[in-house]
């Protein structure tokens, strides 16, 4: 069976088709077969003017367009489209999500960040150990997901209006700081050992510039910290060639570093770990193998 989900985030939108696996308890369950990721940046619009440009719809079109056509391709038998914070605050966000069905029958969710937080979660759940606490962050270019995990319980779970998008582009509130770092604080309060799970493409991509052990899944707060005092000292093109980024991503990667630092200095954590495989799109699939594989 093939599955394949479709992230359409604030940055970028993603692509990702599997073929599930016979698999003994504990094993993965997929192999994958295709990913591909667009740069369409719709957070660019949605966020300071509150609607998607044309010239962003044109583009946004085209990559939907090739993602049906993947499907079809491929021969996958199930996907989920998602999208996230940009298109749910774009006004024209539900019309540009009706015309795609229209055209194309490809049918799209605009989920709520409480949603998003949800499958997210589910990407990284086999991971809690017990007697642990976590703080699990997930900084996308438009919001910010965490959860805070006791004894893999989950106690308090929230999405705010910060990502690494909206705060390049100016269009984080001083207001919404405080909110953010007033419940970090309040929340994890109290939870002795505190570890942090981070998610997003762009940690991802940190983690692997910060540690080449790919047996090891943790960093620390200090690591973190050193990288971003040295790239927020990098030119945008120092970043593409010595860091060998993307221009979408190197812009932001210093934002992103920011935004996780703020947070796990707030709840007063060192230790993060940095599973591959997990995000938004691994929960979708996982989400698609649970209804599919009975």
């Amino acid at each position: 069976m093939k599955l394949a989900a479709i992230d359409i985030g604030s940055n970028a939108v993603r692509l990702q088709i599997v073929r599930t696996v016979e698999n003994d308890p504990g094993e993965e369950k997929f192999k994958k077969v295709e990913f591909v990721r667009i740069p369409v940046r719709l957070g660019d619009d949605a966020f300071k003017d509150k609607h998607i440009s044309k010239e962003k719809r044109k583009l946004f079109t085209k990559a939907m367009q090739a993602f049906q056509l993947m499907l079809e391709a491929f021969e996958v038998d199930h996907y989920m489209a998602c999208a996230t914070s940009a298109m749910r605050e774009a006004e024209n966000g539900q019309k540009i999500v009706r015309k795609i069905e229209e055209q194309f029958g490809l049918k799209i969710q605009i989920i709520d960040g409480q949603k998003e937080s949800e499958i997210i979660l589910a990407s990284i759940s086999h991971f809690f150990e017990k007697g642990k606490n976590y703080l699990t962050i997930d900084v996308g270019g438009g919001s910010t997901e965490m959860t805070v995990i006791k004894d893999c319980k989950i106690i308090n779970s929230v999405s705010f209006d910060i990502g690494t998008v909206r705060a390049y582009d100016g269009a984080v509130k001083e207001k919404t700081w405080e909110t953010i770092e007033h419940w970090v604080k309040h929340k994890t309060a109290g939870l002795d050992k505190l570890e942090a799970i981070v998610t997003s493409g762009t940690i991802n991509k940190i983690f692997h510039l910060i540690n080449e052990d790919s047996s090891d899944l943790t960093f620390t707060r200090e690591q973190l910290k050193n990288f971003h005092r040295k790239v927020s000292k990098m030119s945008l093109q120092e970043r593409i060639e010595q860091l060998k980024l993307n221009p979408d991503r190197a812009d932001i990667i210093d934002v992103s570093a920011d935004i996780y630092l703020r947070i796990l200095s707030w709840a007063n954590i060192n230790k993060v770990y940095a599973p591959a495989n997990t995000g938004l799109k691994d929960g979708i699939l996982l989400h698609l193998y649970e209804k599919y594989n009975s």
